[in-house]
């Protein structure tokens, strides 16, 4: 086991080069890149198994870190959440603008994201400000966070003890690198690589509390004094699609706006700038406006499910804190299919019946009908 230190850090960042994106895009947000790219063909299959000769020992990397009060507090509040967990009496419990969560508090799902962010001197990022941390060898530099899975293998509602992250506890974060495969993307024949990486989360008492397995796509980097093809805006849904696709269904609207994205970035500790420099993403990266983070859509699908599953179920009573319900999925597995850009509005949607199933399918769709994120959360004991 490899406790990675700032020396060990530098070490696995100079190993990799330079990535492009920390988020789920997809190739038809830059389906004309092949004409700027920045190096000449290389052999994804040959960079693929250097990359992988380099953990051929299945070595692990370590690190610790407290989950302090204030970091989630803010986190919540960025989302716009004034509570970590949905509460039966607002009245009774402060919200998160008055006070801290206290000590023990459980960390919501996926909230763990803006804990064990990206540890990086500023002269081994990205030309676009992201980290370089197990990328392959160039030309396969641009990264996006193409989707994954998160597991709670503790927080089985019916088991006599939970093993959940609590405010105020120190854990452990180890990561190791579990596949790389070269594919081609269907539309434009372009060659990418698809980095798979298992991070587990284990608290104070050595107990697994999240499993997170995400999939990086890493393509060839792009060439910024050539200028990038916009993606065209498709025309809204009228009012009345709009209120027919989401019938018979459980549904939020989110219009994020450049405020939200930048505090989002800066609680991540995520600098790449496709999520607070429009002209890098517009003039760079051809889009059409800065991108919301894939990280904050999956969030946004396991808030949805949290929030009615408590309410279906009657969590509440009797728990961990006050009027909380606290409840965990036993797993989510998701997949970034089309960006989500700022200042447009999307929904995010399931199935009114799916709260009663063992899988709820999840859907982050916008509002001109494209489905840019889709996943399935997996309750803990209901029947299929």
């Amino acid at each position: 086991m490899t406790v990675l230190s700032r020396a060990c850090s530098r070490c696995i960042a100079q190993a990799a080069t330079s990535s492009s994106a920390r988020l789920g895009t997809t190739s038809r947000a830059l389906s004309s890149s092949s004409t700027r790219l920045s190096s000449p063909p290389a052999d994804p299959k040959a960079i693929a198994e250097a990359f992988l000769s380099k953990f051929s020992k299945g070595q692990t990397f370590v690190r610790r870190q407290l989950l302090d009060a204030n970091q989630i507090r803010l986190f919540s509040l960025t989302l716009n959440r004034a509570h970590l967990w949905p509460t039966s009496s607002v009245s009774s419990t402060k919200t998160l603008e008055e006070a801290e969560p206290v000590q023990g508090t459980p960390i919501p799902p996926a909230y763990h994201l803006c804990y064990f962010t990206p540890a990086q001197l500023p002269g081994i990022l990205g030309l676009d400000g992201t980290d370089a941390s197990f990328n392959p060898d160039a030309p396969f530099t641009r990264r996006m966070w193409a989707g994954g899975s998160c597991h709670w293998p503790g927080a089985d509602p019916n088991a006599v003890h939970q093993a959940l992250l609590v405010v105020g506890d120190t854990v452990t974060e180890v990561t190791r690198v579990l596949s790389c495969e070269p594919k081609v993307i269907g539309k434009t024949g372009e060659s990418m690589l698809v980095v798979g990486v298992e991070k587990e989360f284990r608290n104070g008492k050595d107990e697994l509390c999240v499993l997170d397995r995400r999939n990086w796509v890493f393509r060839v980097a792009l060439d910024p004094s050539k200028p990038a093809p916009l993606v065209p805006k498709p025309k809204e849904l009228s009012q009345a699609e709009l209120d027919k696709s989401v019938e018979g269904k459980l549904w939020r609207e989110y219009s994020r706006d450049e405020a939200t994205l930048f505090r989002f970035s800066g609680l991540t500790f995520n600098a790449h700038r496709i999520h607070y420099d429009k002209p890098w993403a517009t003039e760079v990266e051809g889009h059409r406006n800065v991108v919301v983070h894939g990280p904050m859509n999956l969030i946004a699908m396991l808030d949805l499910w949290r929030d009615e599953a408590s309410v279906f179920r009657g969590v509440g009573e009797g728990s961990m804190q006050d009027d909380e319900a606290v409840y965990y999925p036993q797993m989510i597995e998701y997949r970034a299919t089309s960006p989500v850009y700022g200042r447009e509005p999307y929904r995010v949607m399931m199935n009114k019946e799916a709260v009663d199933k063992k899988e709820a399918e999840t859907r982050v769709v916008s509002n001109d009908g494209t489905v840019c994120m889709k996943g399935t959360v997996t309750d803990w004991s209901l029947s299929k």
